[in-house]
């Protein structure tokens, strides 16, 4: 028999022997558990999640919103056609699923081309900065009302944002004994500063509420301040009484939850921008493309006037 044949028979055998739709349908399962993992992820702890959502599922970073009707246009085919699939092929499936070591090699043939896709992307995604395409200031823009925030900051100084109307503001939330996250939001917050000249950064306020008020007294957040070199009046990390800045931080869309054994608070990282107007105008995450966002998005409100009238 020639080659041709050979490959014609070994073809056959592996779509009417159930091998087909196995595959087919770990591959469907892989997909979407990547897909509901991309979904789940807190914003900011994967840059190209953050970037599949905004141009994949419709994710909007000023409000939070999701686009479900994108995601189920990305997820409800894949699943008719698994179940079609299963339907279609279930007498060799079923004779398959008596070969679990056949049912493991088509999972992790599956698997493997699903991680190299995600892989592949996100490699892209992620890629340097050259020649990327610039801050979307104008499609990113809100204009959404700020929260209403009245607190004490490290030196036990009242911080009124409706104060701060002239002053552009970064609003973002961390804790002082978080092991993982508030570091790099705090971080990434120093950073994109530095990238701005000393008359921008005059015309600048960073206000970090913290999401543990029964701990984080002042003085903790002066400890917290001194150590991460934050000064006042540039740098606020501000607490108060506990439901009043478990409001604020509702207000402000920030998703959090403490683990009952642990004491660790997963979170949001967010950094959510106030022009010189009092509105929320960008609402931007971790990452280094975020960053390069930030530094893009201060700028932009900085060069800004206050309206008047």
């Amino acid at each position: 028999m020639s080659r041709a044949g050979n490959t014609l028979e070994t073809l056959q055998r592996f779509m009417g022997g159930g091998g087909f739709a196995a595959f087919a349908l770990w591959l469907v399962l892989f997909y979407e558990l990547l897909l509901v993992w991309l979904l789940l992820v807190p914003p900011g702890t994967s840059e190209f999640a953050d970037e599949f959502r905004v141009w994949c599922l419709g994710y909007d970073p000023a409000t939070g919103h999701t686009e479900w009707a994108y995601v189920m246009s990305m997820t409800v085919p894949q699943a008719l056609l698994a179940a079609m699939v299963a339907l279609l092929w279930w007498q060799p499936l079923r004779e398959l699923f008596a070969r679990p070591w056949a049912m493991a090699r088509h999972a992790a043939a599956a698997a493997v081309l699903v991680g190299l896709a995600a892989g592949g992307v996100s490699a892209l995604a992620s890629g340097p900065a050259t020649g990327e395409l610039p801050f979307p200031a104008e499609a990113l823009r809100t204009a959404h009302r700020a929260p209403e925030l009245v607190l004490t900051n490290q030196a036990d100084e009242s911080v009124d944002l409706s104060a701060l109307r002239g002053k552009v503001v970064m609003l973002t939330a961390v804790y002082a004994s978080c092991p993982h996250t508030c570091p790099l939001v705090l971080t990434q917050s120093k950073r994109a500063i530095a990238e701005l000249t000393p008359e921008e950064r005059e015309q600048l306020r960073v206000v970090a509420v913290t999401l543990d008020p029964e701990t984080d007294s002042t003085d903790v957040l002066a400890r917290l301040a001194r150590q991460q070199q934050m000064p006042a009046p540039l740098y606020n990390l501000v607490t108060g009484d506990a439901d009043e800045v478990e409001r604020v931080l509702d207000d402000m869309g920030v998703a959090r939850q403490r683990d009952p054994e642990t004491g660790i608070i997963d979170h949001a990282s967010l950094f959510i921008l106030v022009d010189r107007d009092g509105k929320v105008a960008y609402r931007l995450g971790l990452g280094e493309r975020q960053e390069r966002w930030l530094v893009s998005a201060l700028r932009v409100l900085l060069r800004e006037p206050i309206e008047t009238g």
